[in-house]
């Protein structure tokens, strides 16, 4: 089961590139989910992880094929509103594209349209999500039960929550909220320390 951290848009290129060294011992894959920064500063973060030896190949850009596609990033996370899968894989063909889905409909139809890998949610209560009703994992067995490319869950998950989406055939569980705590590393680790607890053999992610 795979550990994908996601950033909240709310740290500054330098506290950014020091969140993520922290905890990319434990984790992955990132999404980089940075809506507010220009395409200068993502090329800034970027230029910055590689100077310093992060594994780029963990990087995945959110929404932002031209910057992926400029700086050798391979992995896009799309959105459900925004550029289609198609259009993407048309404009960006050595780039690989994963879909945002909220239903099983819609990851029937992304997966169709080509998409490497889906990202469902919300599943639980989260405070990056307030007002908003959580939709569960009854919709999120449904669609690994019924999707052949690997699904990642999204929104609230906590550590003991692992076991259940392992035995269901999730492929890995995206966090968000433990990388904005202090001490992240510690954050995260527990996901990680939950993922391995029955000796689960990680391998390596293949999106």
């Amino acid at each position: 089961m795979k550990l994908i951290g996601v950033t909240d848009d709310q740290h500054s290129v330098p506290e950014l590139l020091l969140k993520l060294q922290q905890t990319e011992p434990y984790i992955d894959a990132f999404i980089l989910r940075e809506k507010s920064k220009s395409d200068e500063q993502l090329t800034e973060l970027i230029m910055c992880l590689a100077a310093v030896h992060f594994p780029l190949d963990k990087l995945i850009l959110h929404a932002n094929p031209h910057v992926a596609n400029k700086l050798s990033i391979s992995k896009v996370q799309l959105t459900g509103y925004g550029l289609s899968v198609r259009s993407a894989q048309s404009s960006y063909p050595a780039l690989s594209f994963g879909c945002s889905v909220h239903s099983l409909v819609e990851a029937k139809e992304a997966e169709m349209a080509g998409a490497d890998w889906l990202l469902y949610g919300h599943l639980y209560e989260t405070a990056s999500k307030q007002g908003q009703t959580p939709r569960g994992t009854k919709e999120l067995f449904a669609i690994t039960a019924s999707c052949q490319v690997p699904v990642y869950a999204i929104g609230g998950i906590q550590p003991h929550h692992v076991p259940d989406l392992q035995q269901n055939n999730v492929s890995g569980t995206a966090i968000l909220s433990p990388l904005r705590q202090e001490d992240a590393a510690h954050a995260v680790k527990r996901y990680r320390d939950a993922m391995n607890e029955k000796g689960v053999i990680l391998n390596e992610y293949n999106d």
